[in-house]
């Protein structure tokens, strides 16, 4: 008996069947059948990541035989809005935005709408070298990378019909009004091995918290646009010295300086970000009124630059399932600047 296709499994081995990998790429390319499926490297985080090599039948010039899936694929991980989000971007969001994001094949949910899968070509295959934390970007690179966020924004500010989209989320009210753990939890982690390297006054959970509320507060009242809101160098790639975004989980709705702040401290030295970081914003109102975007005013963008270090310090406050080194150096970092710049002060606390 034919068992029926689930677009959006939520189990690891069915998704890396050749019968589950036939059927999706039906869906775009009729009668494709997969004959051997070759793991090439698995990543686990809140979601599942995983590149293959796909064998196929016969001749399909057109079909990658080198792709990447991710979705939650696991029984006991729950897709939540995360899921949701990123597999609503590639479906029908990814080819609206003049980005450069990985070439998405397939982006469907499941029959309740609760679960989705991502299918994209391996940038990585194709050459593209994704950056990380343990090893700083120079000052020249950031400009680079931070034209994406700059065009990112500039197509989606509040006036553009792109911001209406109704199922982009304000992720920073749903953090700030719902803390994600327990002041006492989240003590705990900044006091833990990773904020070992940071001045005391920074790793007060009580402030961190009140903090964030603040500054969720001022962004509610401020001009908006869509922001990445994860823009680490984790989720960054690089290839032919262009520069793409991949992950995205937490697309909202929110300031441009939660993008700006978070990616200028996290991919930077905290030595080069004290001296670039007001050349390099400077950088961005510029490249942000060029590609359409309006006109802000450097005080007033510098401050909003400092109060907004608190949302990618509080990110990495909370995780968990990265490897400790790449979170213990982006603590680092956005801690000495959420120090250095007085954020707490900016955002009104």
């Amino acid at each position: 008996m034919e068992i029926a296709f689930d677009p959006a499994p939520r189990q690891l081995d069915v998704v890396l069947s050749p019968a589950w990998l036939s059927a999706m790429l039906s869906t775009r390319w009729p009668e494709t059948k997969v004959l051997k499926v070759t793991v090439v490297e698995t990543l686990v985080t809140q979601a599942t990541k995983v590149r293959l090599s796909l064998e196929l039948e016969g001749q399909h010039e057109n079909i990658p035989r080198h792709i990447c899936i991710k979705g939650v694929l696991s029984e006991t991980g729950a897709p939540g809005a995360a899921s949701i989000i990123e597999t609503q971007f590639y479906k029908d969001f990814a080819e609206q935005l003049p980005l450069r994001v990985p070439n998405c094949i397939y982006a469907e949910f499941n029959a309740a709408g609760d679960n989705g899968v991502i299918v994209m070509e391996d940038e990585i295959y194709a050459g593209s070298t994704f950056l990380t934390a343990l090893k700083p970007l120079s000052p020249e690179e950031v400009r680079g990378s931070m034209e994406q966020l700059a065009l990112l924004h500039a197509e989606t500010w509040e006036d553009r019909e792109f911001f209406s989209q109704a199922k982009i989320p304000r992720f920073l009210d749903r953090i700030s009004e719902k803390p994600i753990m327990p002041i006492e939890v989240l003590q705990g982690m900044v006091n833990a091995d990773k904020g070992a390297l940071l001045p005391e006054e920074v790793k007060n959970a009580a402030a961190l918290q009140r903090s964030l509320e603040l500054y969720a507060k001022q962004v509610r009242e401020r001009p908006s646009c869509l922001v990445h809101g994860d823009a680490h160098a984790g989720n960054i790639y690089r290839k032919d010295g262009n520069y793409g975004l991949v992950d995205w989980q937490i697309l909202q709705k929110g300031e441009w300086a939660q993008d700006v702040a978070y990616h200028i401290a996290s991919v930077l030295s905290p030595e080069d970000r004290r001296i670039h970081e007001r050349e390099l914003l400077e950088y961005y109102l510029k490249r942000l009124k060029a590609l359409g975007g309006p006109e802000l005013a450097a005080d007033e963008a510098w401050t909003r630059y400092r109060a907004a270090m608190i949302y990618g310090y509080y990110l990495w406050a909370i995780t968990q399932k990265v490897e400790p080194a790449i979170t213990n150096e982006f603590f680092r970092r956005l801690g000495l600047a959420v120090y250095e710049l007085n954020s707490f002060e900016a955002a009104g606390a």
